[in-house]
């Protein structure tokens, strides 16, 4: 969890510096162009529509809050700059512009913001189709003709072929910083959080939860004899059965709860807005799929059992280590309880 919000994080930070960074060229090249080369505009008129236009779109993006998801917006800026760019080019001679090859900025903006080559060549398809529509409007040109045909590829497929190798290479970073920020966050063993990443996750929930005023609960395990299954069979029985107890741990669980490793035998496991009836609850459940996995170890059946602890905010206590010393505190109790009868024979 902690992983992939910092990966998407840092993905989506460049995205929108690169995205603004494109827009600012966009826009200085239309100023320029207006104001160095008005000469050069068949349709003034046209020009000032399309600076309308990228400017709204970049006022958008930052006033309307619907657009403060990245997705869209994202989307409204590809959108603005494919339309701005049109805009331009219709009013500087359509196909015989030479404003005509800024259709790599959208393309490569959309592929910077998704890092897909998927969409970038589906908005290629788009422009390369104005294209001969830009050429076909030409009154001394066949839109059906070769040149008309060379003409638009010439202007376009170099952008393109740009745009692509920019939506693959940006698929790749985010793919290997999701991997890289994946194997930082998570116990290489079983699987689940470490105990920096969980920690990063309890607070920002705990946060939550006092600013809303939600419920939470943590629950806290340790695997019974753990160190005596290491030491007379092996350790890599050890290990087994910790994988087996994550694996319950897992399946006991909803997908925005969140379970750690602590480290050695140990466990936790955050259960959002959940209060002190449900915690129980699903601790139960937790304690029953441990026991009811068994193992495989040098063709042995081994069964685990756990010793549970768990606290409720704000029920049990207000501040994140009280409650997790209490949580630490009933996990003891539980396994006093558990043993007293087998201590008493």
């Amino acid at each position: 969890m902690r992983a992939a919000s910092i990966a998407t994080t840092a993905t989506q930070t460049f995205a929108t510096r690169a995205l603004w960074w494109l827009e600012a060229l966009a826009l200085t090249i239309g100023v320029l162009q207006c104001l160095f080369a008005g000469a050069a505009l068949d349709r003034p008129v046209l020009a000032a529509v399309a600076l309308t236009v990228l400017l709204a779109g970049l006022a958008s993006t930052w006033a309307v809050p619907a657009l403060r998801v990245p997705a869209r917006r994202y989307g409204v800026a590809v959108g603005a700059l494919a339309l701005y760019v049109t805009l331009f080019v219709l009013a500087t001679g359509g196909l015989r512009s030479t404003l005509v090859s800024l259709y790599a900025i959208p393309l490569t903006a959309l592929a910077l913001a998704f890092g897909r080559w998927r969409l970038v060549l589906a908005l290629a398809v788009v422009i390369a189709a104005l294209g001969f529509a830009l050429g076909a409007s030409r009154s001394d040109a066949d839109p059906g003709s070769a040149q008309v045909a060379a003409g638009v590829l010439s202007q376009f497929v170099p952008g393109i072929a740009v745009a692509l190798i920019v939506a693959l290479l940006t698929g790749n970073m985010r793919s290997a910083a999701q991997r890289i920020n994946d194997l930082a966050a998570t116990d290489p063993l079983t699987g689940l959080l470490n105990l920096g990443a969980f920690e990063e996750v309890w607070q920002q929930e705990h946060r939550k939860a006092e600013r809303f005023g939600r419920t939470y609960t943590l629950v806290v395990l340790d695997v019974d004899n753990l160190a005596s299954v290491s030491e007379l069979l092996s350790l890599e029985a050890g290990n087994q059965v910790l994988v087996g107890v994550a694996a319950a741990i897992s399946r006991s669980i909803r997908a925005s709860d969140v379970a750690a490793r602590l480290g050695g035998d140990d466990f936790v496991v955050l259960l959002t807005e959940a209060d002190a009836d449900t915690g129980a609850s699903v601790a139960r459940r937790i304690r029953n799929n441990i026991h009811g996995s068994t193992v495989n170890v040098a063709n042995r059946q081994l069964r685990a059992t756990a010793s549970l602890g768990v606290a409720n905010f704000p029920k049990d206590h207000l501040y994140p280590k009280e409650l997790l010393m209490l949580a630490r505190q009933r996990m003891q109790q539980d396994r006093l309880l558990r043993s007293a009868p087998a201590a008493s024979n």
